[in-house]
């Protein structure tokens, strides 16, 4: 069974990274659209170290199993926003359940900029690290494909890539698409939104 205190080592790994790349650029039109709104996380993959192995670990609606180093097999799931306001700040908040549990809360603060096709995404501090991630549209959803980890003066501190953040906007529009299996492994979930008031 698992403790709120995992939970929480969980919810703190995963919720931040950071990163920084530049890519080729492309035509206004084929931009993926990311700006201030509110979006719905579907899924979160990042590096999370668990029981001092560190590891990528994908959470979504869903659920996801991942086996502990006993073996017991534990299902974890999260529902979440994130919250973009203009002149760079945002919102974070997610809620990560392991097996069904009463589910571990983190509300954070961030700061977001997008160049391009890359979305800066940092851990509330203007002058604190980031993570870069390439922006693709794929259907109604925005998947962030991470990059560069940056430092706090933009220098390069380690590599990001295997994080990923599905995105999908909020509001009566929502199509149901899913995204090719073979990418992803979430699929749409119309349940309730335990943080819509964010």
């Amino acid at each position: 069974m698992a403790s709120g205190s995992r939970v929480a080592v969980l919810l703190a790994a995963m919720t931040f990274g950071v990163a920084c790349a530049h890519g080729p650029g492309r035509g206004f039109s084929d931009r993926p659209m990311l700006g201030v709104g509110q979006y719905q996380v579907e899924s979160i993959r990042s590096r999370a170290t668990l029981e001092g192995v560190e590891r990528i670990v994908e959470i979504s609606e869903i659920g996801t199993r991942l086996l502990d180093s006993s073996g017991a097999e534990h299902v974890l799931s999260e529902r979440g926003a994130l919250t973009l306001s203009s002149g760079g700040a945002c919102r974070l908040a997610l809620a990560v359940s392991v097996d069904g549990e009463e589910p571990g809360i983190s509300d954070r603060s961030c700061v977001w900029e997008l160049k391009e096709d890359v979305f800066l995404l940092g851990d509330g501090r203007a002058d604190g690290a980031r993570t870069a991630y390439r922006v693709r549209r794929m259907g109604d959803r925005l998947v962030l494909e991470g990059m560069r980890d940056l430092g706090p003066g933009g220098e390069d501190v380690g590599d990001a890539s295997g994080e990923r953040i599905v995105l999908v906007l909020r509001g009566p529009n929502r199509g149901a698409q899913p995204l090719d299996p073979v990418t992803e492994q979430s699929h749409p979930n119309d349940g309730p939104t335990l943080t819509q008031e964010l």
